[in-house]
C-alpha cells in the first residue's frame, strides 16, 4: 500500500507498499497478538481470563527458580499436571493464617486513603464517561464530542498487545478522534466471537468499522483514519517531497523487520551484521530530519508508529535472547532520542508493554527466538530468575529495562497501583490463580499445536477447594503492597507446612501479569516480586 495524497478515504487506494524480497519475513497481519481478558479488570469473563502470555517454552531456562521448585517440572505443557483434578487430596492453610489476613473492605479504605489509589479511581470513573487519559480499559473515548456522533469502532486485541492494533489505538488517541472500543481474541489465545466472524469473516486484527464500513490492514487503517479530519495530520500529503520520504521510510521499515527475524530466530549470531546495518540506516534517517520525528515537525506521524510498534518489540527480544543492547550503548543516539520522545507521550506509556511481557508473547508462528550464551544474564532479569525479588533496585534511565525519570512514579506509588488492581478484580483474580490446581491447564496449546501459545488457557476450570485459601494469600499480598512486607510480617501468622498448591496457584498468576494489560510495567514490577516474597513465606 502506497500513501495517498488525497484528503477523502474513498480515494485511497490498496497497492502494494511492502516489496518482497529475501531480506522479508512474511507475517500475518494482525496475528501477531495475544488476547486476554485480564483477571484484574473483567470477573464478569472468567472463563477466558487471561488466556496467554507466552509461546515460549516453560522448561528449563525460560522459567523462574520457583517453577523448578515447586514441581517437578515435567516436559509437559501442563505445568501443574499434578494439580490438575487428578485426586490429589486437598490441604488447606491454617485457620489463623486464613483469619489473620485482612478484608477486602479494609484494603479498599486504605486503597482510598492513598494519593495513587485516589487518583486511578477516579480516572476509572472518568474512563466510565468516555474521558479521562488514555487507558487500556476503555471502551469510549469521546474527547469533548457526543456519543451519539461517534463514527469509529475500533476492535483490537484483548491484551492490548499486538503491535498492529497498537499503532491505530496510537492514532485514533493522539487525533483525538471519538470511537469505541470491542476487544477481541487472537487465534493463537482463544476462539473469536461469532457475531465478530460474521462482521469479519478473515478474523483478522485490527479492523475499524466507519460509518458500518469495516475496514483492514493497519496501514490502510491509519490513511483512513488520518483522512477523517485534519486535526493533527499524520502525513504530508501537500509535500510531494515529504511524501516520498514517509514511503521510502516506510520500506526501510520492513526491511528492519525482517532482519530482526533474521536474527533473533536464527541460531547464533547469525543475521546481525545484517540487523545492525539497517539499524544503522533507520538511525541515520532519524538523525537527518529536524527534531526526533522521522518527517520533523512536532508530533509523531504514521511513519513513527509504524516503527515504534515493532521497535518497542525488538529491544527485548534482542537482548533476551542474543544479549544484544539496542539502548543505552550510545551508538544509536537517533533513535535513542526518538524513543524518548515517545516515551514522554502519555498516549503511548499507556499503550507500551515491558520486556517480560514481549518475550513471552511472541506469536507462534515466528518460532522460538534462539538464545545464546551471552544473553544468560539478561534472561535471567527479564524472566523472574534473577530479578523478581525484594528488595527490588531502584528504576532508573540505567536499568536493564530503562524508565525514564519523567515516567518513574517512585516504588511506594507503583506498590500501590499493583494493590488498586488487585482490589479491583479480587474475585476473579482468586479463582484465575486456581486454575493451577483444577483442570484443562495445558489443553488448548496441546490441541492446537503450533498454532496456539503455550500458556494460553483459555478453557481452564479453577478448583474451587483453594479459592478462600488463595483469596487470604491475596489479601496479605494487597496489604504488604500498601504498608511494606515488614509490618505485615509482624502481624500475620503465615503457615509452617502444606501450603505446596497454595504456592503454585501465586506462581500460574505471577508468570501471567501482563503490561500494559493489567497495570503499568512499573506496578507489575512490584507485584511479581512481592508474590515471589508471598510464596517464600509459604511452607510446603
Amino acid at each position: 500500500m502506497t500513501f495517498a495524497r488525497g484528503g477523502s478515504h474513498s480515494k485511497l487506494v490498496r497497492s502494494s507498499l511492502f516489496r518482497s524480497g529475501s531480506f522479508v519475513r512474511s507475517l500475518i497481519i494482525g496475528a501477531a497478538c495475544i488476547p486476554a481478558t485480564s483477571a484484574f479488570t473483567a470477573a464478569a469473563k472468567l472463563p477466558s481470563l487471561r488466556s496467554q502470555l507466552s509461546s515460549s517454552s516453560l522448561t528449563d531456562t525460560k522459567l523462574p527458580p520457583r517453577a523448578k521448585k515447586l514441581s517437578s517440572l515435567s516436559t509437559s505443557m501442563n505445568l501443574f499436571r499434578a494439580f490438575s483434578g487428578q485426586g490429589e487430596s486437598v490441604q488447606k492453610l491454617s485457620q489463623s493464617f486464613v483469619e489473620s489476613a485482612p478484608s477486602w473492605s479494609e484494603l479498599e479504605e486504605m486503597v482510598k486513603g492513598s494519593a495513587t489509589g485516589a487518583r486511578l479511581m477516579e480516572e476509572k470513573q472518568q474512563r466510565m464517561r468516555g474521558a479521562g487519559p488514555t487507558h487500556r480499559e476503555n471502551k469510549l473515548r469521546l474527547f469533548g464530542q457526543q456519543e451519539k456522533d461517534i463514527r469509529v469502532v475500533l476492535y483490537r486485541d484483548s491484551a492490548a498487545w499486538c503491535p498492529y492494533c497498537q499503532k491505530v489505538w496510537l492514532l485514533l488517541e493522539e487525533k483525538e478522534i471519538p470511537y469505541k472500543i470491542e476487544l477481541i481474541n487472537m487465534r493463537s489465545y482463544g476462539d473469536k466471537p461469532d457475531w465478530f466472524l460474521a462482521k469479519n469473516p478473515r478474523g483478522l486484527l485490527p479492523v475499524v468499522e466507519i460509518d458500518g464500513k469495516m475496514i483492514s490492514e493497519s496501514v490502510y487503517i491509519m490513511q483512513v483514519l488520518d483522512s477523517l479530519t485534519e486535526k493533527k495530520p499524520m502525513l504530508p500529503r501537500s509535500d510531494q517531497q515529504l511524501m516520498d520520504r514517509a514511503n521510502s521510510l516506510m520500506q526501510l521499515e520492513r526491511r528492519l523487520f525482517g532482519d530482526w527475524c533474521g536474527f533473533v530466530f536464527q541460531p547464533g549470531a547469525f543475521g546481525r551484521s545484517s540487523f545492525e546495518d539497517t539499524l544503522n540506516l533507520v538511525d541515520e534517517a532519524l538523525r537527518s530530519s529536524p527534531g526526533p520525528w522521522f518527517l520533523g515537525g512536532d508530533s509523531p506521524s504514521i511513519v513513527d508508529l509504524q516503527y515504534i510498534s515493532h521497535i518497542e518489540r525488538m529491544i527485548p527480544s534482542c537482548l533476551y535472547w542474543k544479549g544484544f543492547q539496542m539502548r543505552g550503548n550510545g551508538k544509536w543516539k537517533g533513535i535513542e532520542a526518538w524513543l524518548a520522545a515517545f516515551e514522554q507521550r502519555p498516549t503511548y506509556m499507556a499503550t507500551k508493554s515491558d520486556y517480560y511481557t514481549h518475550v513471552m508473547d511472541i506469536p507462534p508462528q515466528y518460532g522460538p527466538g534462539q538464545p545464546i550464551p551471552e544473553a544468560d544474564k539478561y534472561q535471567k532479569e527479564i524472566d523472574g530468575r534473577a530479578g523478581w525479588s525484594l528488595p527490588l533496585p531502584p528504576l532508573s534511565e540505567n536499568s536493564i529495562e530503562p524508565v525514564l525519570a519523567f515516567n518513574n512514579p517512585g516504588d511506594e506509588a507503583a506498590r500501590h497501583e499493583a494493590a488498586t488492581s488487585l482490589l479491583g478484580n479480587h474475585e476473579a483474580v482468586a479463582r484465575f490463580c486456581c486454575r493451577a490446581a483444577g483442570s484443562g491447564v495445558g489443553d488448548w496449546f496441546r490441541k492446537g499445536g503450533m498454532t496456539r501459545s503455550k500458556l494460553a488457557d483459555p478453557n481452564a476450570q479453577p478448583n474451587e477447594e483453594y479459592v478462600k485459601d488463595v483469596d487470604a494469600c491475596l489479601r496479605v499480598l494487597t496489604k504488604a503492597l500498601l504498608v511494606g512486607t515488614q509490618e505485615v510480617e509482624g502481624n500475620v501468622s503465615f503457615p509452617t507446612s502444606g501450603a505446596k498448591v497454595q504456592k503454585e496457584c501465586l506462581l500460574y498468576l505471577q508468570q501471567r501479569i501482563s503490561v500494559p494489560r493489567d497495570m503499568s510495567f512499573p506496578a507489575a514490577r512490584q507485584l511479581r516480586a512481592h508474590l515471589s516474597w508471598m510464596m517464600d513465606k509459604l511452607v510446603d
